[in-house]
């Protein structure tokens, strides 16, 4: 059964509309922003699946149109975007489909005080590309997942240095016909607390600790994860950030029983499977460490930022996993309209607790292209992308080969003051 529990996402989105339209006459005067853009591109993909299986290659288009809309006054801020992909490929219909994104953002400022909602719901596919997320790789057919979510948070400015956070997370995600492919519904959320101290103008070091848990409907498995982890924010120069925090987690787990078990026998009319019983309950507890780092680093004409994180994700396989990460990006501008970029993304996803599907991976994607802006409004992007992926339960590694025309309209941004 897919994870139905989106009422309170809803309730929250339009309470945030209601906030949206109704802030000018509280508030007095507010600037209203809207911006609407659309994306029309070119695919061509000999792999698409990512398949080690023979496959074809396919040409595609996507027409993207997309809306932002905001409202400003001194102390609100309320944005918010809506997209929608028409995505079809010729001489194979079953990979065409609609993607949507939608997100919506509240916050409001006082002296000490900052209270912030969001809520987010998107439509699209776990197929590995450009985008990437824990069930990246875990497929190899067209597979439609929906996720929604909602996450309210509180800061408080303790004193001029200090500062206190507390967010919670909540994220259903769901997957047309997913068992089918291994996918499973689940609910995620989780609560944390935040204390910082900027210590001075360039520094600030953070600790963080979070509890979380896990929910697969469809097999009733349940997790909690306790995890707590220091950090500091430095900027070097000008020019130049970092980031970086480490600490652990500790994860336990309940598979509960009555899943079936069957044992193959030899029989003069073939191999048959008979039921011999069912699984019972089994609890695994799981200690490790997690951190992330990141860099950013500005020239006059060039920008680069690398990221190296370990965490503990959700995803469709039916447990959190474990996911190692690595991001590189690198953007020279050529001329005031011409410009170049590398991205180089590794993902190594792995199961330390007894899950339903062995979706355990290690993925490699890497970009380039350049972007021409030939005038405000309109930009063409060209780009080459290569991805690699290889399963665990497979003896060979996939890859595939992509290549993206895309032609952007982006007019200028509208402001509005009453």
């Amino acid at each position: 059964m897919p994870v139905r529990h989106h009422f309170g996402v809803y309730v929250f989105m339009a309470a945030c509309l209601s906030a949206t339209l109704s802030m000018p006459l509280v508030c007095g005067a507010a600037e209203w922003t809207v911006e609407p853009s659309a994306l029309f591109g070119l695919i061509y993909n000999d792999n698409i699946n990512l398949t080690t299986q023979p496959h074809d290659s396919v040409n595609g288009n996507v027409i993207t149109p997309r809306l932002d809309l905001g409202m400003h006054t001194q102390a609100w801020q309320v944005t918010g975007s809506a997209e929608a992909s028409r995505i079809r490929y010729s001489g194979d219909s079953g990979l065409d489909r609609n993607d949507n994104a939608f997100s919506l953002s509240s916050a409001y400022h006082s002296e000490r005080n900052t209270w912030q909602l969001d809520a987010n719901s998107t439509r699209d596919t776990p197929l590995a590309g450009q985008q990437t997320s824990a069930d990246t790789g875990a497929v190899q057919t067209q597979t439609i997942r929906e996720s929604h979510g909602f996450s309210p948070s509180w800061t408080r400015m303790l004193t001029e240095n200090i500062k206190l956070q507390l967010m919670y997370q909540l994220n259903d995600t769901s997957y047309v016909n997913g068992q089918s492919v291994g996918l499973y519904d689940y609910r995620y959320s989780t609560a944390s607390t935040t204390l910082s101290n900027q210590l001075s103008e360039n520094s600030q070091v953070f600790v963080t600790g979070s509890y979380s848990s896990f929910h697969v409907p469809a097999t009733g498995n349940d997790s909690t994860t306790r995890s707590f982890q220091v950090g500091i924010t430095q900027n070097f120069s000008e020019s130049m950030k970092g980031t970086l925090q480490a600490g652990a987690r500790r994860t336990e787990t309940l598979i509960q029983g009555g899943q079936p078990v069957y044992t193959r026998f030899s029989t003069p009319f073939g191999v048959v499977l008979i039921q011999t019983g069912v699984t019972s309950d089994a609890r695994s507890q799981v200690t490790s460490s997690v951190f992330s780092g990141s860099l950013e680093k500005k020239y006059e004409l060039t920008r680069m930022s690398a990221s190296l994180s370990r965490s503990l994700v959700p995803s469709g396989s039916g447990s959190v996993v474990l996911q190692d990460s690595f991001d590189f990006g690198l953007n020279r501008e050529i001329t005031s309209r011409l410009s170049a970029f590398i991205n180089l993304n590794s993902l190594k996803i792995s199961n330390d607790q007894s899950n339903i599907s062995n979706n355990n991976n290690v993925y490699y994607h890497a970009e380039t292209g350049v972007n021409w802006a030939w005038s405000q409004e309109w930009s063409l992007n060209m780009s080459y992308g290569y991805s690699r992926v290889k399963r665990e339960s497979e003896d060979k590694a996939a890859t595939g080969n992509a290549v993206y025309l895309t032609l952007i309209y982006r007019p200028l941004k509208t402001s509005i003051s009453r």
